[in-house]
């Protein structure tokens, strides 16, 4: 039985990790190089990925399907060399990991101006195909579905927008307006139109999940010297656990801005947490990693500067 309440959670979370089904393997592969690979030279030897899946049930045929997928969903390439081979992220999966990098480890600083954008796709000449592709690429952006083929969103980055809609090649057949509530003392109320259209029930209890999971581990960290102790391999398993089922989550957030959200939103309250386990993990864990990965150069290196402002923001958070 391990000798202090950090280790018996942490134990405990590691078992029940090891539990879940493989088919979450290249989701948590997707995890490791966003958190891991990119902050460390963006490519990792396969053999690497291995070792530092192994531990957490995810052996090597696990790993070798897991990335041959990714792969064929354009999420990492690879270099050959030899009888090794060396992935890193595709540019295009680059710019999806750069965006939940910020929404995971950076507090949110978007300005609402009240309006809203919305996309009008119910025009002819778009084919069912198109449609589909359109509701998925527009719904992981974080549009909502206000009426049958309306989306809508109040923050939405238009660019990003603009590069759906020309990939889906709908650019001439689809209406983009901006618009903005007439008189909010008529008609549905705009936080319960949003609650209403974005599903965030189902959100919050993913994270209320996600809080009663972890908050006992957070509570159990307040000693220091009890996580000091800890193996750095089970401190790295445990931040990539974190990670991957925070950001498994954020998954279905449309980012909304908090002038929408309910009072107490408890997303912010998760992301509270992830910032209090992760932060006193990382340079332990980071001893870990620099042990057993590399990449075409040699030996991994340390953190690049501009990842290690990540979680500065909660310097003063404790749980509660």
């Amino acid at each position: 039985m391990p000798s202090n309440p950090f280790q018996r959670q942490l134990k405990a979370i590691l078992d029940g990790f090891r539990q879940e089904p493989p088919s979450r393997t290249p989701s948590l592969v997707a995890t490791l190089f966003g958190d891991v690979v990119e902050s460390h030279d963006r490519e990792i030897w396969l053999g690497s990925i291995t070792a530092l899946l192994e531990p957490l049930g995810v052996n090597e045929r696990l790993v070798r399907t897991a990335v041959y997928r990714l792969a064929k969903d354009n999420f990492v390439e690879s270099t050959r060399i030899g009888r090794r081979s060396y992935y890193r992220l595709t540019e295009s999966a680059r710019h999806k990991v750069h965006h939940y990098d910020r929404l995971i480890y950076y507090p949110s600083d978007t300005h609402w101006d009240g309006d809203w954008t919305l996309v009008f796709t119910g025009t002819r000449g778009i084919k069912a195909k198109q449609r589909l592709r359109l509701r998925k690429e527009l719904t992981w952006l974080g549009y909502g579905i206000i009426a049958p083929n309306v989306y809508g969103h109040p923050n939405a980055p238009i660019s990003a927008t603009q590069a759906i809609l020309s990939k889906a090649g709908v650019t001439e057949q689809v209406v983009v307006l901006r618009a903005s509530n007439y008189d909010p003392m008529y008609g549905l109320g705009t936080k319960e139109m949003v609650r209403q259209c974005f599903n965030l029930g189902k959100l919050e209890r993913e994270y209320a999940a996600f809080i009663k999971h972890y908050r006992p581990l957070a509570r159990s960290m307040r000693n220091p010297e009890h996580v000091e102790q800890a193996d750095p391999e089970h401190c790295f398993m445990l931040r990539i656990m974190l990670i991957h089922h925070y950001r498994r989550i954020l998954l279905r957030d449309p980012e909304l801005p908090s002038e929408l959200l309910p009072d107490n939103w408890l997303g912010q309250q998760a992301q509270d947490l992830c910032a209090a386990i992760y932060k006193p993990l990382e340079s332990i864990s980071e001893r870990h990693i620099l042990a057993n990965c590399e990449n075409q150069a040699g030996p991994f290196r340390q953190t690049a500067p501009r990842f290690s402002k990540r979680f500065e923001a909660w310097d003063e958070y404790a749980v509660a």
